[in-house]
């Protein structure tokens, strides 16, 4: 058997031998990468290896069988590269969708038929016209004639090699850092042949006949590149896929490292974050600020979270969290790092806020779950009851509470657990001396299906003692001075029996003094009433109450004079206590009128979806300080109100929804105004 010696034979074993290698790489460390970015990947290596081999043998032999023989070898590994170079291309780039059946049928349906005919048929004449061998200066080469199948399976190539091109100058330009040298890298591999090759049949490089096919010989220069990529840029270990859809639109910051602890990528969160994350920096100069970061890529510490904080010199600080993931997933070679950092800054914020606020608080705070033990409790329960949060917490919240308001408070926080609504209770809490103070105790639901209770308990035992002491000496006052002013008035009654008629006016200043003191009397009883009762809202006939009342204003006041105006009806929606604001209103303007005929005007006219009352009178009128006290909501030393009976009015008419108003009446008097909304019925039937 003859051979020749040619100028491209090295090289092409050059770029056979590499591309074995390259493919036996990829098969040994196929735990790394994408399962059809690996294959294709052995495809591609491996097809070029043959090509380059196969056509090596072509270049050496001297004869045309044998030479014919070897060029089957040929059209294998280029159909077979025509199959794995854009399936290769496609799984980089993840449009794997184009590598199911019927689909990809479109890239390998052609190059299948072709290897198929070759080595049924064989080359001549299926492709080459007249094959033979001759001179190109110094050895021997295959000279032919195209036939169309030739031509149309060169087109078809070229067709889809311009494709694959377009997909991988597409990833250059639209993605960036280590993706973006990779596509731009493969993009070189892939053109380079092609270019080659092309010139070489052009008669540019080599043979003027063009009989010499550059492009196998091209693959000589391909390993370098291919090598570059795959282990300078991590392409089995960092590839692409989904990264458009993923990687780069991630809000939170994103950042890859390899196997080496170094940045292979990272996206402009990640990179606001931390400016210092440049491609091929290694993690301890990139994280300083924050060495767990650091450590955990060294250290491999795969799927562990935790937390940091980034910044805070002269600015706000930022509170991440840190997923650390292995790209290859667990029980296989690692190939490198993901980096997740969430910010949480604001609900980090959140809840420091509300723990501060909770620690603040004057109540006590606290959780419980459904087995009655304390999960939580507040600060505030060492400076309220002397007790400490560790000793509390884990035991029953019952304990705490006095034996005899267990029951209540036992049955309320039972029905925290059964329904939405909060339960309220007031009962007594024992504190670390064995003393007990009283509490009023809110208890709802945490979450609405949680099995916790939030409990806040508010401390009213100085509130409660202070309240009692008021309604005592309430009490105690309205009952000796109504008892006193009782004597008062009988003894100055026995004194008129005693005195000359110069002495009478002195007794009736006496006689007036003390009915001003018995009806104040009953004012503070009135006030006591209605600050204390429960009562609510109802519909009242004003028309009838204010007739009725002004009746009996003239029976109890003979020397006034009163008129009433009316309407036949005028139900109104108002506190059942209004008739004690009415009746103080209509015995004011009759008590406090020092003339010898008093006369008091009340009117109840519509307005709107409302009653006005006006009661009118030609007393003194009441002074402007004591009608700006009960609306201020405030009584000192030198500004009080001698008529209680102007709060109890306010109180009343304001629980009643509606509106206060006192005005001094020309030339001489007071115009008090109350507007009360009408009852809904009332206000359906006018409309």
């Amino acid at each position: 058997m003859a051979w020749q010696p040619t100028p491209y034979t090295v090289p092409l074993l050059v770029a056979a031998v590499p591309s074995f290698a390259f493919a036996a790489y990829a098969l040994g460390n196929r735990s790394r990468g994408g399962h059809a970015l690996l294959w294709s990947f052995v495809g591609v290596a491996g097809t070029a290896g043959v090509w380059s081999l196969a056509y090596a043998a072509q270049l050496s032999a001297t004869a045309l069988g044998l030479t014919l023989y070897f060029n089957r070898f040929v059209w294998l590994g280029a159909a077979g590269l025509a199959v794995a170079w854009p399936a290769f291309v496609l799984s980089y780039v993840d449009r794997t969708g184009w590598l199911g059946r019927r689909r990809f049928a479109l890239f390998w349906v052609v190059p299948a038929a072709v290897v198929a005919a070759v080595w049924t048929v064989g080359v001549d004449p299926l492709f080459y016209a007249e094959p033979s061998l001759v001179d190109a200066g110094g050895y021997r080469v295959l000279e032919y004639t195209p036939t169309p199948a030739l031509l149309g399976f060169v087109g078809y190539t070229y067709a889809v090699n311009l494709f694959t091109f377009a997909v991988l100058g597409y990833a250059a330009v639209s993605r960036d850092g280590v993706f973006r040298r990779q596509a731009a890298v493969l993009f070189v591999a892939g053109v380079a042949p092609l270019a080659l090759g092309a010139a070489g049949i052009a008669g540019f490089v080599g043979p003027e006949n063009g009989l010499v096919d550059f492009t196998p010989i091209a693959f000589s220069g391909t390993p370098a590149l291919l090598a570059w990529v795959v282990f300078r840029y991590r392409l089995l270990d960092v590839s692409p896929i989904a990264r458009d859809a993923v990687f780069a639109n991630l809000s939170d910051g994103v950042v890859v490292c390899d196997a080496d602890g170094r940045v292979v990528d990272r996206n402009d969160p990640a990179q606001a974050l931390f400016p210092d994350a440049e491609l091929g920096v290694g993690v301890d100069e990139v994280f300083a600020d924050v060495p767990a970061v650091a450590d955990a890529v060294t250290d491999a510490r795969s799927d562990d979270e935790f937390r940091v904080t980034v910044g805070g010199d002269g600015g706000a600080p930022w509170f991440l969290t840190v997923g650390v993931h292995d790209i290859t997933g667990p029980g296989t070679t690692r190939g490198g790092t993901v980096l997740l950092f969430h910010d949480v800054t604001e609900r980090e914020t959140l809840q420091r806020r509300y723990r501060a606020l909770i620690e603040k608080s004057p109540n006590v705070i606290a959780v419980c779950g459904e087995d009655g033990l304390l999960r939580y409790v507040s600060p505030s329960i060492e400076r309220l009851l002397g007790h400490q949060t560790n000793e509390i917490e884990g035991r029953p919240i019952i304990d705490l509470v006095h034996p005899e308001d267990r029951r209540e408070a036992q049955r309320a926080f039972e029905r925290a657990f059964d329904t939405a609504e909060p339960q309220s209770i007031t009962h007594r809490i024992a504190c670390d001396d064995g003393s007990w103070r009283r509490f009023e105790t809110v208890i709802e639901r945490l979450f609405e299906d949680a099995r916790e209770v939030v409990i806040t308990a508010t401390d009213v035992t100085d509130a409660r003692r202070y309240e009692q002491r008021l309604q005592v000496l309430n009490r105690v006052l309205r009952h000796d001075l109504k008892n006193d002013t009782n004597v008062i008035g009988g003894y100055a009654d026995l004194l008129r029996d005693h005195v000359d008629e110069e002495g009478d006016p002195y007794l009736d200043i006496i006689d007036r003094k003390v009915r001003t003191l018995t009806h104040l009397s009953d004012q503070a009883r009135e006030i006591d009433v209605a600050l204390h009762s429960d009562a609510g809202r109802t519909e009242i006939d004003l028309a009838a109450l204010v007739d009725r009342l002004c009746e009996s204003l003239s029976s109890s006041f003979p020397r006034a004079t009163v008129t009433v105006t009316v309407p036949e009806s005028a139900v109104v929606s108002a506190d059942e206590l209004l008739e004690s604001a009415i009746r103080n209103v209509l015995e004011n303007a009759v008590v406090h009128n020092d003339g010898d005929n008093p006369h008091v005007e009340a009117t109840v006219v519509a307005d709107g979806d409302r009653f006005r009352l006006d009661v009118a009178d030609d007393g003194p009128g009441i002074p402007p300080v004591e009608r700006t006290v009960f609306s201020e909501a405030r009584e000192t030393a030198l500004e009080h109100a001698s008529g209680l009976g102007l709060w109890l009015v306010h109180w009343i008419v304001t629980e009643s929804g509606g509106d206060l108003e006192i005005d001094t009446r020309e030339p001489t008097g007071t115009v008090v105004r109350m507007w009360l909304p009408r009852a809904t019925e009332e206000s359906e039937e006018s409309e």
